[in-house]
C-alpha cells in the first residue's frame, strides 16, 4: 500500500495548507461568450437527479463530506449550492471513490469530498469568474462534474478528522496545484501522490492543473445536466 500505518504515526503533528484560493492563472481573461454560453451536446435539464445519479455520503466507512461550493470558501467567494446540497455521482464513479476509501482505510486515512456533481448552470458561474480552459471547463463543452463523472478529493486522517496538507488548498487556480508542481513541502507531495496513486488504482483519471480532481474514463459520451441541487432529488 503505502506503509500507511507507520506513516500515519508520523503524521500527527503535520500542519494543513491554509486555505487560499489564488486567482493568478485567470487574471486579463475576458469571457468570450458574455455570460452566455451555448449548451453543450447533449445538454439535458429534464428529470430529476436520482434518476442519473447516486449520493454519497458520510454513512460509507472512510468518506467525509465538504462539499466548498456550499460555502465561501472557493475561488469566487461566494456559495454556489443550496446549503443542502448532497454530492451526486454516476453509479461507477461511486463504486471507484467507495473503493478508493477502504483502500486508504487500511491506513487509518479516508477521502475528503470537496465537489461531486455540478449543474451546468454553476459551471456558467464558474466560467464567468475564471474563462480559462485549463482551470476552468469551458461551459460550451460541458465540464465531467456536470456529468456527474468527476470527483473532487483529499485525505484525511480517521483518527480526528484532519485533512492532511497538500501543496495547495482546494481550487488553488495557480501552477501551483498542477501535479508535477515541486514547490511546497514534502510531506504536502507526498500526501499528493499518495492519493494519484490511489484513486488511478480504483481506475479514475487526473487532469494535469489540479490534484485534487479525478474522472471516469468515458466520461464525454456522458450527458451534461442541469438539474438543481434542492430539494426535487
Amino acid at each position: 500500500m503505502f506503509r500507511l500505518i507507520t506513516i500515519s504515526l508520523f503524521l500527527v503533528l503535520l500542519p494543513r495548507q491554509a486555505d487560499s484560493f489564488s486567482t493568478e492563472g485567470c487574471a486579463g481573461r475576458k469571457d468570450p461568450y458574455r455570460g452566455k454560453p451555448s449548451k453543450p451536446k447533449g445538454y439535458t435539464a429534464t428529470g430529476i437527479l436520482s434518476d442519473h445519479l447516486v449520493a454519497l455520503d458520510e454513512s460509507i466507512s472512510g468518506l467525509k463530506l465538504d462539499l466548498k461550493y456550499k460555502t465561501k470558501a472557493n475561488f469566487t467567494g461566494r456559495p454556489l449550492y443550496p446549503a443542502k446540497a448532497k454530492c451526486w455521482v454516476r453509479p461507477r464513479l461511486a463504486k471507484a471513490v467507495k473503493a478508493a476509501a477502504k483502500k486508504l482505510g487500511r491506513g487509518g486515512f479516508g477521502l475528503i469530498l470537496y465537489d461531486c456533481y455540478r449543474p451546468w448552470s454553476v459551471q456558467v458561474e464558474l466560467w464567468k469568474a475564471c474563462p480559462k480552459r485549463g482551470l476552468v471547463g469551458d461551459p460550451t463543452r460541458g465540464s465531467h462534474h456536470n456529468r456527474g463523472a468527476a470527483i473532487d478529493v483529499g485525505i484525511y486522517r480517521l483518527s480526528d478528522g484532519t485533512p492532511l496538507e497538500m501543496p495547495t488548498s482546494f481550487d488553488d487556480l495557480s501552477h501551483r496545484a498542477r501535479h508535477n508542481y515541486q514547490g511546497g513541502s514534502k510531506h504536502s507531495r507526498e500526501h499528493r501522490r499518495w492519493l494519484l496513486v490511489t484513486m488511478r488504482r480504483v481506475g479514475l483519471r487526473p487532469i494535469g492543473s489540479e490534484w485534487w480532481h479525478y474522472q471516469l474514463t468515458g466520461a464525454r459520451r456522458m450527458s451534461v445536466l442541469d438539474l438543481p441541487l434542492g430539494p426535487r432529488q
